[in-house]
């Protein structure tokens, strides 16, 4: 989970990065924190996908104000969930105008955190499919839902992309970047070169050269601009995988 927090004060950004983080170790998750002193600082970063979820103090000293912030951010993402944090608790009822998930007050407590932390997950749960629009002969258009543990790899193409999956291959008349919008942010896919996504759960190692080979023998190529990145995120899934299975045992 990648989260944003926006807080002028150090020592509200160290009382509510703690929280999160006490929550996180408890929950057995890993959480990935990016923390602003200003919405400005904020909105010169954001984009749709650039995180899932925000933390935002209403009251910045400086520049914008949380709930300006939040209203440009809503032109940019109509559904990220936003929490306010502040200790001013009239401004309750204003920032339903964004449509806030919640509103935490200052300095924020485990308690209420642990909730909002808790809500957050269940929103946040990851789709188990991906839905891709196809067409019969340019003209003839219908759905199809494909499983994510199916998939092997994407691809784009020009007026569409392919997903290949363990059964064949799915031709979306979609394009790639909306594609990619719909796959979770939990570190399974990765964006392995330009124009193209692997799915971690069926990688069998990542060679020096680049090569990626699949557990159905399938054989693909990282560039090498983007080869260590694709490692580090690859090992990174693992350690996640192997976290999740110590705790299920």
């Amino acid at each position: 989970m990648h989260l944003a927090i926006v807080e002028d004060l150090k020592s509200d950004q160290d009382n509510l990065i703690a929280r999160i983080q006490e929550n996180s170790d408890a929950a057995k998750d890993s959480v990935e924190l990016s923390v602003y002193t200003s919405g400005e600082a904020l909105l010169s970063d954001f984009r749709r996908g650039f995180c899932n979820a925000i933390f935002l103090d209403i009251m910045l000293g400086d520049g914008r104000n949380g709930l300006d912030t939040a209203r440009q951010i809503r032109t940019i993402d109509e559904y990220i969930p936003i929490v306010f944090t502040t200790t001013e608790k009239e401004f309750a009822l204003e920032s339903y105008d964004v449509h806030a998930m919640d509103f935490l007050v200052k300095p924020v407590a485990q308690a209420p955190l642990d909730w909002c932390m808790n809500r957050l997950r269940k929103t946040l749960a990851a789709p188990a499919a991906l839905t891709v629009r196809c067409s019969i002969e340019g003209w003839q258009t219908f759905e199809q839902v494909i499983s994510l543990d199916d998939i092997l790899f994407l691809e784009s193409i020009r007026n569409g992309a392919i997903v290949h999956t363990a059964t064949g291959e799915v031709r979306s008349s979609q394009g790639y970047s909306e594609l990619l919008r719909q796959l979770p942010k939990t570190g399974r896919f990765c964006e392995y070169g330009r124009g193209t996504v692997v799915n971690f759960s069926w990688v069998d190692f990542i060679l020096d050269n680049g090569e990626i080979r699949l557990k159905n023998g399938t054989l693909l190529f990282c560039s090498r601009r983007k080869l260590k990145e694709t490692r580090t995120a690859y090992t990174n899934y693992q350690f996640m995988v192997l976290r999740k299975e110590g705790v299920n045992a």
